[in-house]
């Protein structure tokens, strides 16, 4: 794919070059999506172990991360990774994954575009989505006593329920990857290495422990020993068996 200008299958303009390619969706263009990764922004810290710029483009703001490594592999480079072709990037496959989840309804933030830039063997990336206006993360609406109080658990494990019904396996479910809206509504986010497997695949259920153990690692142990989990996973079991006829 490399020197080819075009559209991916999924409706979306696509531009490769030996060097950097773009894949953004049609109504950005190309050019756009160039001059938004090239924005200064304003820079962001404090969300995972990404760092995240906010650009402003069309009168809508951006959250532009740039995608790093984890654990002994950032070592070795902070944000280098192997080339083995265009579609297998990090940020064109978390790109098509999240439009795949927003076509099926599911609360995912709209993404814009995404890039990677060839580095020797390998390549560094980036990923623009749309800011989620008065974004919370679970993490921290937990940190606010007045606002803990206010999460409403049942929701939320029925829309975990909901990805899990469409085979969404969340390679890094994380009290830091539940983002609310200003109003509340929670949204799934960080899709990078997430795979689409058989609807509730039993695979899936690592997801909820591996919440469970972050909200531990927090120090929220006693929502998930107390009323909160008990609420989130009675949602969520009926979320999944009134949709598979398990009961």
């Amino acid at each position: 794919m490399d020197d080819a200008t075009g559209t991916a299958p999924s409706g979306v303009a696509v531009q490769i070059d030996a060097r950097s390619g773009y894949l953004c969706d049609a109504g950005l263009g190309v050019a756009a999506a160039v001059a938004l990764f090239d924005a200064d922004g304003v820079a962001h810290a404090g969300r995972g172990r990404g760092a995240i710029r906010m650009v402003e483009v069309g009168g809508a703001r951006c959250v532009l991360r740039h995608y790093r490594r984890g654990g002994w592999a950032a070592k070795l480079s902070r944000d280098w990774f192997v080339w083995t072709g265009a579609e297998s990037t990090r940020p064109f496959r978390e790109f098509h994954i999240t439009r795949r989840l927003q076509h099926a309804g599911l609360p995912v933030p709209t993404v814009v575009a995404a890039r990677y830039l060839r580095a020797g063997l390998g390549y560094r990336a980036d990923l623009a989505t749309r800011e989620v206006i008065g974004a919370r993360t679970l993490a921290e609406r937990l940190a606010d006593g007045a606002d803990a109080a206010r999460i409403d658990w049942a929701a939320l494990g029925a829309m975990l329920g909901a990805f899990h019904l469409h085979g969404l396996w969340h390679a890094d479910l994380n009290a830091h990857n539940v983002l609310y809206d200003g109003d509340d509504r929670a949204l799934l986010i960080d899709f990078d290495r997430a795979r689409l497997l058989a609807p509730c695949a039993t695979l899936l259920q690592g997801n909820l422990d591996r919440l469970a153990r972050s909200l531990r690692k927090l120090g929220h142990g006693a929502c998930v020993a107390g009323q909160a989990w008990s609420e989130l996973h009675r949602a969520y079991d009926a979320t999944t068996h009134r949709h598979t006829g398990s009961r």
